[in-house]
C-alpha cells in the first residue's frame, strides 16, 4: 500500500516509463511541481486530480491509494461466509432480503471493497428472481427493490471502472445484465452481456495456462492444471443444465423429467472421477427438485417419490463423503480452494437444511398435498 499521494504519483509514472518532464508537460505544469508532488513537498491543486488519473491511466481513488488490492481480503472473506448462511436460508425470498440489507450496510462500512461490493450487486439479482415467479417484475412495484437497485447501480459502476480484478468485473457485468432482462431494459442487458466473455471461441485462459505449466514445470503439473480445469467446467455447464431445466418447467413441464434425466446421467459420469463432486452435487439437488415437481404435476407419483428417495440418500451419502476426503492426504492436490469450501461447509446439519429445501420448494410449487405424496 502507498502511504501519501506523491509516492503514488511517482509510482504509476514510473510504471508509465514517463520522466517528470514528460508528465509535467502533458498537465501543463513545471517539472518542478511533479517533483513537488512526488517528494510530499506539495500538492496537486483539486482541479488537477482528474486530468492526472487520466495521464497516468488510473482511477482517481488510487491516486489516493485506495486502488484495488488496498481493502481487507479477510474482512471481504467474512462477509462472504455470512451472506452464505444468510442466502442459503430455507425461506428463500427472507434470506434474498436478509442478503440484501446485510451486503449493503458491510458496503457502507467497508468503502471500496470491491469484493464485497459484487457481493451486494449480485445479491439485488438474486433479489429480482424472489419478487414473483421467472421474473415477472416491473420498476414500481417494490419500493424495496428500487432501492436496492439504485444502490446495486452505484456500487456496479465503481467495480467495473476501478476494479483490477477482472473476475469481480464479469460477475458485475453478469448481474446487471440479469436485473436489466428483469426489468424489460434489454438494450441495456445486451450492453452488459457484451463485457462477458464467450465460449463460442472455445479458446480459453485456463487451457494455454496448464500447456504453460507442462513447458515450465514438466508433465505432472499440467495434468495438475489440466485436472482443476475439468473441475472449473463443471460448474458452467452444470449452472446451463439448472437454468435450462428451469426453463423447460415453467414453459413444458411435461418434457422436464426427460430433460433432467439426461442432463443427470452427464453429471453421474463425470462423477465417476470423485474429485468432480465437489463441483457438481449442488446442481444434482437442483434438477431433482425440478425433476420431482414436474412429476408431480403430470401425474408421475410414483416416479416422484422413488426421485425424492434417491436425492434424499445422494445428499446424505454426500456428508460421508465428504468427511472421508477432508482426510486424504493428497487433498490439496486433488481440490482447489472452492471444492475444499464446498466440503468443509457440507455438514449433517446442512445436508438437513437442504432436505428441507427440497421440501419447500415441493410444497411451494406443487402444494402440501403433493409433497405428502412423496415422503
Amino acid at each position: 500500500m502507498k502511504n501519501s499521494i506523491g509516492s503514488n504519483i511517482k509510482y504509476y509514472r514510473k510504471q508509465l516509463g514517463l520522466t517528470q518532464e514528460e508528465l509535467a508537460g502533458q498537465l501543463f505544469v513545471t517539472s518542478q511541481a511533479v517533483s513537488k508532488w512526488e517528494s510530499d513537498a506539495g500538492l496537486p491543486d483539486t482541479a488537477q486530480i482528474v486530468p492526472l488519473a487520466k495521464v497516468l491511466n488510473i482511477s482517481t481513488d488510487a491516486i489516493f491509494g485506495l486502488e484495488q488490492g488496498n481493502y481487507d481480503d479477510l474482512a471481504a472473506a467474512k462477509v462472504h461466509e455470512k451472506f452464505r448462511e444468510l442466502r442459503s436460508q430455507i425461506d428463500k425470498r427472507k434470506g434474498a432480503l436478509e442478503s440484501c440489507e446485510y451486503l449493503l450496510s458491510e458496503c457502507e462500512a467497508n468503502p471500496l471493497n470491491f469484493e464485497i461490493y459484487t457481493n451486494f450487486v449480485q445479491s439485488v439479482a438474486n433479489l429480482s428472481r424472489n419478487i414473483e415467479n421467472f421474473g415477472e417484475y416491473k420498476k414500481g412495484m417494490n419500493e424495496t427493490f428500487d432501492k436496492y437497485f439504485d444502490e446495486a447501480l452505484k456500487k456496479s459502476v465503481q467495480v467495473i471502472r476501478y476494479c483490477k480484478d477482472s473476475n469481480c468485473v464479469e460477475k458485475t457485468h453478469f448481474a446487471l445484465s440479469w436485473l436489466y432482462i428483469q426489468r424489460k431494459e434489454y438494450e441495456k442487458a445486451r450492453e452488459h452481456i457484451a463485457k462477458l466473455p464467450s465460449a463460442n471461441s472455445n479458446m480459453l485462459r485456463e487451457s494455454i495456462l496448464a500447456k504453460l505449466e507442462g513447458f515450465e514445470n514438466g508433465i505432472e503439473a499440467q495434468l495438475k492444471a489440466q485436472h482443476n480445469n475439468s473441475q472449473s467446467l463443471c460448474l458452467p455447464f452444470n449452472k446451463e443444465f439448472v437454468y435450462s431445466a428451469e426453463t423447460y418447467f415453467w414453459n413444458k413441464t411435461e418434457s422436464t423429467p426427460a430433460y433432467c434425466e439426461w442432463a443427470l446421467n452427464i453429471i453421474f459420469a463425470v462423477c465417476k472421477d470423485p474429485t468432480m463432486k465437489p463441483y457438481c452435487q449442488g446442481f444434482v439437488k437442483d434438477l431433482y427438485a425440478f425433476k420431482i415437481c414436474a412429476e408431480l404435476k403430470t401425474g408421475a407419483d410414483d416416479a416422484a417419490r422413488k426421485d425424492f428417495a434417491e436425492v434424499k440418500k445422494l445428499i446424505l451419502d454426500y456428508v460421508d463423503f465428504c468427511a472421508a476426503e477432508l482426510e486424504r492426504e493428497d487433498l490439496l492436490a486433488c481440490y482447489d480452494e472452492k471444492g475444499l469450501l464446498n466440503m468443509k461447509l457440507y455438514t449433517k446439519e446442512d445436508a438437513d437444511r437442504r432436505i428441507k429445501e427440497l421440501e419447500e420448494k415441493i410444497k411451494n410449487w406443487c402444494g402440501e398435498d403433493a409433497l405428502k405424496k412423496v415422503l
